[in-house]
Formats: C-alpha cells, structure tokens, sequence
C-alpha cells in the first residue's frame, strides 16, 4: 500500500468549483492505494471506489493525457481497447468506450465497481480521529444505476443502464457506457458533449483574460502555462467573485493567508482574483468573539471547512484561528487599489480594512507592546509555519507564548502604509513599528532577523527564511538589508533550488520535514521580490531560476507545496516531500513572482508608468509579456536579453525602462 500522500504528485487531479476528482494515472478511484482518492463534493467524499474492469480484471494501462479540464486514460484487455474520457462538473462524467481494433469477433464482459463511504477530509486526514475510519455505504440499485445513502446522497447513473455489459464487438465495432456520479438533486444531468465542451472553454476564457507569457525555452512556457490552468482548477465561483483554494488533495477549500498572499502576487496576472478573495473574506470578516472558532471583530479567516465535521459540531464552518491573515487584508485591499487605480472597490471594502486594523492594534496586539502576537488555539502555531515544531530556540526548544513574528509586523507595517495613502495620520505608526522592528528583532551577532519574540519579548534567534518576507513587505532597513540579502543566499540557507525553511546549521534541522529546513515555493518567491526590491537583483535571479528549474523537473511542470531541503547536486533533481499538495496556488503564483523579479517589473501607478529592468537570465534570452494588467488597463512588452520594447499601451500608460528601451 501506498502511504498517503507519498505520490501525490502521480495522482491526476481534476476540478470544477468545490466538486473535485482524484485517481489514479489508470483512472481508478482507490483510498486503499491512496489515501485522498475519490469525488469529493467539498470536504465530503461521495465516490470512494471506481474500477472498471474487463471479464473481471483491470485493463492494462497504456498512456494517459490529462489538462485541468478533462483526463483521458486509455488501457488494453482480452482484444479490446479501452478508453476514459472523464470531466467533473457538479459532479463526474464519464464516457467509457471498449473498441475492437482486431481482426476477430470479441466477446467481452465490461463492469464497473462503485462504492462511496462519505469519509471526512479531516478526517482521514487525522485532524478529526472520530472520523478516521469511513464505512461504505450500502448500494441501492436503482433503474438507471445505484444509489448511495449518507450525508451527501449519491447516485451513479448509467447510460445504457446498468453496471455490468455483456459486450460482442465485431472487428472495428465499439460500445461506449456513460457514467455520471452526481448528487441526489433535482438538477438535471449535464449532457456530456456539451458539458467536456465547457469545460474547456473556460479555461480558454480564462487564459485570455490572464497575462500571458511567451519565452524561447518551450519548458518555461508549458510551466507558466500549466500553472495559469492549475489557478483556474483551484478556484470556485461564489456570489462574491472568484476565489481560489489553497491546493489539492487536502486544501481544496477557502484559506485566508494563502489567498491574500496569491492575490498580491497576481495582480499583474489577473486581479479579478484579488477582487474575488478580498469580497469574500470581508464578507465573512468576524464580528463577535467565539473561543470554539477563534472569530474576534474584525479578524480575517483561516479556513472554511463543511460536511460532517460541521455538522457533528466536531471543527467549526469557519475557523479563525491564524494570526496573519488580518494585517495581509490590509496589505491586499491597498495593494489592489495601487496597481489597479480601481478606487470604487476600494471604497467598498474600505469599513471591513478600518475593522481589520482595529482587530490588529486591538486583539491581535493583545499584551499592548505595538506588535501583533499569538497565544495558538487549534493550531499551535498561527502564522504560515503553522506546523507544532516550526518556532524554536536555537536548542531545539519550543518558544513561549505569546510569540510576535517577523513576518506579521512585517504585514502589518506594509498594511500601514498602504492605509496611509487614505489616512495619513498612520504613517507615524507605521514608522515607528518600522523603527521598533529594526532594534527589537535585530540580531548583531547573525547580522539576521530573528523569527519572532517569544513571551518573555526575548528574540527566537532561529536563521530561517521568515526575514524574506520582510525583505518583501520592505520594513527592513537598508543597511541590515545587505546582511539579510547575503544570508539568504549563503550555503545553509540555499539549496541551489530554493530557499530553506530553517538553516542547515540548526539542530532540528530536517531537509525533509514541513517547515523545519524544506523548500517551499512561495517562501524562496517572497524573498526574490524582496531581494529585487532592495536592488539584489543577482541574488533575485540566482534564487529565482533554481526554483523555476526545480519546479519544470516535477510532474507536469507543476510547483508543489514544498519539496526537500536537500543540496542541488550534478544529474539529480529535487526530492519530492512525501505529503505535498500540488497544485498549489500560492506555489502556482510563485512562478510569476519569479518571472516579474527577472523583468524588474515595478509600477508608479500614480503616474501609469511601468517600470522594466530586466536582469540577464540563463532560463530565456527573450521573453513576450501580452495582456499584462496595470492601472485598470492591458500592457505588452517583448524583452530581448535586457532591451525593453513596448507593444499595445493604453492612453496614458508608458512603459519606463531602466535598461535600454527600443
């Protein structure tokens, strides 16, 4: 047996809003060979079992092609040749087609297994024990199939009915079966046809409304081409806008620091999707003080979970149980505004970033010392290392609480200074959190930021990649900046793939562990816009090709939550950690941080100027940006080695480049 999450990326993924598939490379559903196999209608799995077999065993698969709106698995058996064509909307379709390609009558029999338990994600994911062990549900045939009784009822059609075929297939004759498995509604079936045509247009849509970008390297391209499609899989529809979840199998629900974050790093790409999270987390913005979920007024979400661990009362609807994602709010409602001039949305989310402050300078700064901390809750560690042993003293040592990160005053500060450009009167109070921050959490002797305060407000002196978001959200001085910049890059800390969680020098320190010394995408990502910001831009690109290469060796060119913290070596690629999500959105939006810090992309957009300063890479020597947004409007420019040549620019919008401009 497979353990869970051991080959995540081997497994083909599927999604459409909150309904999503996951199966094998032969398209066979199994959480006995892996763990997150099934449909799943948000958190609730409601096909656990999906075989298709020929008189009585599996075919033999023999390739497969999959983009993120339809899979096709194809495998062979006894004469016959079998084909998958599969797509989920609202549910999973498919069109299972058994081909004679031989010379000779076939007689075959085709059956499909179904079974649905209606596990709980968190459940068998260990987070809710009592629900660890799902149990099939019992089947009751119907006419046109089998019905699934449960939390979530269930029905598997079938067209010709039935589960089970009797098949004579003369030479060139084929028998096609279609199956749907959809919830018990009084909604009518898609019609497949129509329905897989669908669902590739709107990918097709999607992609002309996003920045494209076109390079010399075929391998660059399919990778920012696959990680525009995994954005749009990720995302659901809501009455507020798009909204992107975190990542799949685990995370396919709505989290706040992950979105926040994505959209900042998205703007240019496509800020419908910033519009979308900002709406829909103020909307659901909390207003009352409740210990079981964490709300305070005021504070932002962690997660929005359903199903049973709802409904038993076991895991709250929506949890709030992060320190983050409050002060990011600020930083992506102004950072919108700026790159966008959109100031009527502005205005409209403008009461829930004056709650989201008063939440920060009220709840989140609980002990009044001008920084923004946590005591933990459900997870005891609330920022985005949020794993039980990501914050300890250099000895190993777990720190008291409660702890004030680097990267939360860091949100903060930026947040700050975005409000300021509305309400002046907080850009002392941003500079002095920024003056405070340089001394109190300072370390002489590293020439380093430490992670956080602990509860005693004595530094966490753990070096660790934390200090790039800093760099990123600029509360960092110029002059410690150097020292950051260096470090970041120094042996302990870059792999050569990416940036480490946690040094290589550290006691606890484990390449393959989830925040103690692993490479996770966004993180190196932050700290590339970080280092180009501060002007490091040899640094930015060092760091920036080695993840976009690390990420082009993974299946599908797909960036995963994180791989190892192990050293780059000669002929090898980056080791897969055991357990990642992929895709992921916020390692999906990394790739175009990454391509934007190598351009040098900065805006002025009170004067609607873009700004390009392309630094020479070994990853292209040209590069076409079409459709990038700014400013409410739609920009081209094509860059050969560093000369800068602007294509279609709106009236008004000027391209400024600091190398040479043709």
């Amino acid at each position: 047996m497979i353990s869970a999450g051991q080959l995540i990326s081997e497994r083909v993924m599927l999604k459409r809003d909150r309904f999503f598939a996951v199966s094998a490379r032969d398209g066979s559903i199994r959480p006995g060979e892996f763990l997150g196999d099934g449909l799943w209608d948000g958190d609730t799995r409601i096909l656990s079992l999906l075989r298709v077999l020929v008189n009585g065993v599996e075919p033999r698969a023999v390739g497969f092609e999959t983009d993120d709106a339809s899979a096709t698995f194809a495998a062979e058996a006894d004469g016959v040749h079998v084909t998958r064509v599969r797509f989920v909307e609202s549910g999973l379709h498919e069109r299972i087609t058994v081909e004679n390609r031989g010379g000779a009558v076939v007689d075959a029999v085709l059956e499909v297994e179904v079974a649905a338990d209606f596990a709980a994600m968190l459940g068998i994911r260990g987070a809710v024990p009592e629900l660890a062990s799902p149990v099939p549900a019992p089947a009751i045939r119907t006419v046109d199939g089998v019905r699934f009784a449960g939390i979530k009822p269930t029905r598997v059609i079938t067209f010709p009915e039935g589960l089970t075929h009797q098949l004579r297939l003369r030479p060139g004759e084929e028998f096609a079966l279609r199956l749907d498995v959809v919830p018990e509604t009084d909604r009518p079936v898609v019609d497949f046809v129509a329905g897989l045509d669908e669902a590739k247009e709107t990918y097709e849509r999607w992609s002309a409304d996003c920045m494209s970008v076109r390079t010399d390297n075929p391998a660059v391209n399919a990778l920012l081409d696959q990680a525009i499609d995994d954005l749009r899989m990720l995302s659901n529809r809501y009455d507020t806008g798009i909204f992107p979840t975190a990542g799949m199998p685990w995370y396919a629900v709505p989290f706040g620091r992950d979105t926040l974050i994505s959209s900042i790093l998205l703007l240019h790409v496509n800020p419908d999707l910033a519009r979308g999270v900002l709406r829909y987390l103020a909307k659901h913005q909390g207003t009352r003080v409740d210990e079981g979920s964490e709300e305070q007024p005021g504070k932002i979400l962690h997660e929005v979970r359903d199903g049973e661990v709802v409904e038993r009362g076991l895991w709250p609807h929506i949890l709030y149980g992060t320190v983050d994602a409050t002060s990011l709010f600020l930083c992506a409602l102004t950072e919108t505004e700026d790159w966008t001039h959109d100031h009527r949305f502005a205005d409209e989310l403008w009461p829930a970033a004056e709650a989201a402050l008063n939440w920060c300078m009220r709840y989140g700064d609980s002990d009044g010392d001008g920084y923004v901390e946590y005591l933990g809750g459900r997870a005891r560690n609330q920022g985005w290392k949020d794993s039980d042993g990501s914050l300890t003293n250099t000895d190993g040592t777990e720190a008291s609480r409660p702890a004030a990160l680097c990267e939360v005053q860091a949100y903060l500060h930026r947040g700050l200074v975005g409000m300021s450009r509305r309400k002046p009167s907080l850009r002392a109070h941003a500079a002095e959190l920024k003056r405070r921050f340089n001394h109190d959490f300072w370390m002489p002797d590293e020439k380093y930021i430490a992670q956080g305060l602990d509860g005693s407000k004595l530094q966490v002196r753990a070096v660790t990649s934390n200090p790039g978001h800093c760099l990123w959200m600029r509360i960092v001085e110029r002059t410690k900046a150097a020292h950051v910049a260096r470090r970041l890059v120094a042996p302990d800390m870059f792999t050569g793939w990416g940036i480490r969680t946690l040094s290589g020098r550290a006691v606890n320190f484990d390449p393959c562990s989830y925040h103690n010394g692993s490479v996770w995408p966004f993180d190196s990502a932050l700290a590339v816009a970080g280092l180009r910001q501060y002007g490091y831009a040899v640094e930015a690109e060092r760091i920036a090709r080695g993840l976009i290469e690390a990420s082009i060796a993974f299946p599908l060119h797909r960036p995963p939550e994180l791989f190892c913290g192990d050293v780059r070596g000669p002929g090898e690629g980056p080791k897969e950690y055991w357990n990642t999500c992929t895709p992921q959105l916020w390692s999906a939006a990394a790739m175009f941080t990454c391509v934007s810090s190598i351009l040098g992309l900065d805006a002025d957009p009170r004067r609607k100027t873009l700004r390009v300063a392309p630094i020479e890479t070994g990853l292209w020597k040209r590069i076409e940006v079409n459709g990038l947004h700014f400013a409410g409007q739609r920009v081209d420019f094509t860059v050969e080695g560093t000369t800068v040549k602007a294509g279609r620019l709106a009236n008004g919008v000027r391209i400024e480049s600091r190398a040479r401009l043709s």
